[in-house]
């Protein structure tokens, strides 16, 4: 045989070695981490094959909770889910591709996010359900509102992004055509936890730090192949819809309660108070003393938000 051609078949071996090597540990450990997490609610069907994961508590004015990149429905349950539960129908889902609900067959699109969560809704027989946004389940919350303002009564952002922000590497590298499925379905869990860690210290930051108990759950729900190309999607997708909502915030005819931290590491403040600006009917109060993650860290101000929501006018500009 050639030496070149040797060398060929050696690399390629070790190359496929390294792969299986990567994909067995991936395997392995998604399966332990994931032990002891079940889903809490059930699975609703939306019609096409499409399922989500939606886990309903409490009686009285429904409200809608939409956690953020990365998320799931961890975020509320260990967050403020039981206090919200006390006085209202509270609704938490698992986004498409996050926790326990199926990625989209349509890709990441957020506004078919937004769709399958509205048929979700009408399969719960949910009306007039007031949203509770997180990051990008803010941005989510916002989109809902300018498609579909007559079907709720009103938004709640914490920490949104809504004129997007800088595309992270790992999100530009994971979307790339053959590599980014293979590096999720080899590598990047195995390598990804200091990351994930990295990340949520941000997040926490820099007045707290992640509970142990969330840290577990996110790291058990995010570092698993198809949560990281969801996660990777969702930037790049993400940013596109937000391009088109820039032009579109003064048109928004619900109304809107925007809470951010000025100590925000992730999602600068000057986004909350241009948005502020850019909707007429909308009220923003400003937190000190915590980054990110506002339901963890203030949930009695996430209380106090839809307070305030519910003493607004029904519609903008009315």
């Amino acid at each position: 045989m050639n030496p070149a051609v040797k060398r060929a078949v050696l690399a390629l071996s070790v190359i496929l070695v390294f792969l299986g090597a990567g994909k067995g540990l991936t395997e392995y450990l998604v399966s332990r981490r994931l032990q002891g997490y079940s889903p809490q609610g059930r699975m609703v069907d939306v019609g096409g094959g499409q399922r989500l994961h939606v886990l309903v508590q409490g009686e009285g004015q429904p409200v809608l909770l939409l956690h953020g990149d990365g998320g799931s429905i961890a975020d509320w349950e260990m967050s403020l889910l039981e206090q919200l539960s006390e006085e209202y129908r509270v609704l938490a889902v698992d986004r498409p591709g996050f926790g326990f609900s199926p990625g989209l067959k349509q890709g990441a699109d957020p506004f078919v996010q937004i769709d399958v969560i509205r048929e979700a809704l009408r399969t719960l027989e949910v009306e007039d359900p007031t949203l509770i946004g997180h990051s990008r389940g803010g941005n989510l919350a916002l989109a809902y509102g300018l498609l579909y303002p007559e079907e709720i009564q009103g938004i709640v952002t914490l920490a949104a992004a809504p004129y997007g922000g800088e595309t992270g590497w790992y999100s530009r590298l994971l979307n790339l055509p053959v590599l980014g499925p293979l590096l999720a379905h080899t590598w990047a869990v195995p390598l990804g936890k200091p990351f994930v860690s990295a990340a949520l210290r941000d997040a926490f930051g820099p007045e707290h730090t992640p509970p142990a108990d969330y840290l577990q759950a996110y790291t058990a729900f995010e570092l698993r192949p198809g949560q990281l190309q969801a996660h990777a999607r969702d930037q790049i997708q993400g940013k596109e819809r937000v391009d088109w909502m820039e032009d579109q915030y003064q048109s928004l005819k619900v109304p809107l309660v925007i809470l951010h931290s000025g100590d925000d590491q992730l999602v600068p403040f000057d986004q909350a108070l241009h948005l502020h600006r850019e909707v007429p009917c909308s009220r923003l109060l400003e937190l000190t003393d915590t980054g990110h993650e506002i339901m963890f860290a203030r949930p009695d101000l996430v209380l106090f938000g839809l307070g305030m929501l519910e003493n607004s006018p029904d519609r903008c500009g009315e």
